[in-house]
């Protein structure tokens, strides 16, 4: 392949039959090396806003391979014979024309990222140096990242993500403005933090989502599985965290709970999330919701099982209560709908409870 075709494709200038005879040349194994040194000696070329940074070629590369693997497991779709072209580029075209989109991206957006990226390093990451990779999200759909631990982040658009190449240090700790969706991978031996405005997530392995409002700097944090402890920044130094400074001036929550911090009232709430799921590691057998004249405690009592939320008769009388119903369809909030409707009751959310209210039954 030469240089100057090379150069073409990495800048964005190459016509559609050009790009895809690219990529035809990179899935062969035989031009690895020669690609990599490609990629190596023309850095400079790649990033018109050089920063000083060493070149990043195994990123690139590994990027790459990533791409290369979903295009193999991705299934070809033929193009119509309508349209009119030499037999080989026919060929060509059919086995990239759904693929060719996704590697040029893969190959490309990292190094478009380095050269056009204006956003500043957090300064949470400042001891990691120029070794913090910062990925913003420009596009209309979510950026899957994953870092070097097995750890996957969903990155929202409009939302930027910081974090190290390598987890030097005792904790693993990255960055986010914005959105994201969390599945960190367990470390007990090196607690994960996320730094999002004045509020740090402390995890040791879970999964959760992070929202920052730009406007108000108010940080949501909800839990999918696991547990996690929310803090605010500015409540001890980093190198002093522990579980008293954590749990004395942050909150734990656990799945399907949500913590809010409001920057103005420099504090968090916390509640359950909008939509609560079942929890995963529960087993599939107490899943089920068909009833028949079954006691209201027993019916409480399997979906509290089911979705790890707190559910408090306010009455005794409740206990008396019998209720039939098939409620797998609906989600929580259905139906607690559907139970108080049965029993002439009503519910309120109390912070990260549920309190069912009325008199119950005789």
């Amino acid at each position: 392949m030469e240089k100057a075709t090379l150069n073409r494709f990495f800048l964005n200038q190459s016509d559609s039959f050009e790009r895809l005879l690219v990529i035809d040349w990179m899935l062969n194994p035989i031009n690895d090396d020669t690609l990599k040194a490609w990629l190596k000696e023309n850095w400079d070329l790649l990033s018109d806003y050089n920063t000083g940074e060493e070149p990043d070629v195994e990123k690139i590369w590994f990027k790459l391979q990533e791409s290369i693997k979903r295009e193999k497991a991705t299934p070809v779709i033929s193009i119509e014979q309508t349209v009119h072209e030499t037999g080989y580029k026919k060929r060509l075209i059919a086995r990239f024309s759904v693929a060719a989109a996704v590697l040029v991206m893969a190959v490309c957006s990292y190094l478009f990222y380095k050269s056009t990226t204006t956003a500043k390093q957090d300064e949470n990451l400042v001891a990691y140096g120029k070794s913090v990779i910062i990925e913003e999200n420009n596009t209309p759909v979510n950026k899957l990242i994953k870092l070097e631990d097995g750890t996957m982040v969903s990155l929202s658009p409009k939302s930027s993500f910081y974090y190290p190449m390598h987890f030097t240090n005792s904790k693993r700790e990255v960055a986010l403005k914005g959105t994201a969706f969390f599945e960190v991978s367990k470390n007990p031996e090196k607690p994960f933090f996320v730094y999002a405005n004045n509020v740090v997530t402390k995890v040791l392995g879970t999964s959760f989502t992070i929202k920052t409002n730009p406007n108000t700097k108010e940080v949501s944090v909800s839990v999918h599985t696991g547990r996690v402890q929310v803090f605010e920044k500015n409540s001890a130094s980093q190198s002093a965290f522990n579980d008293k400074v954590l749990t004395s001036n942050g909150v734990i929550i656990t799945a399907n709970q949500e913590a809010i911090y409001s920057n103005k009232n420099n504090d968090f709430q916390t509640t359950l999330v909008p939509v609560p799921l079942p929890i995963s590691n529960v087993k599939a057998k107490v899943r089920g919701f068909d009833f028949e004249r079954a006691n209201l405690p027993d019916v409480i009592a399997q979906i509290q099982q089911v979705y790890g939320v707190e559910i408090v008769l306010e009455n005794e009388n409740f206990n008396k209560c019998i209720f039939s119903g098939e409620l797998n369809e609906e989600n929580l909030f259905e139906k607690l709908d559907i139970i108080c409707t049965a029993i002439n009751a009503s519910y309120e959310v109390s912070g990260t409870k549920v309190l069912i209210k009325g008199k119950g039954c005789k």
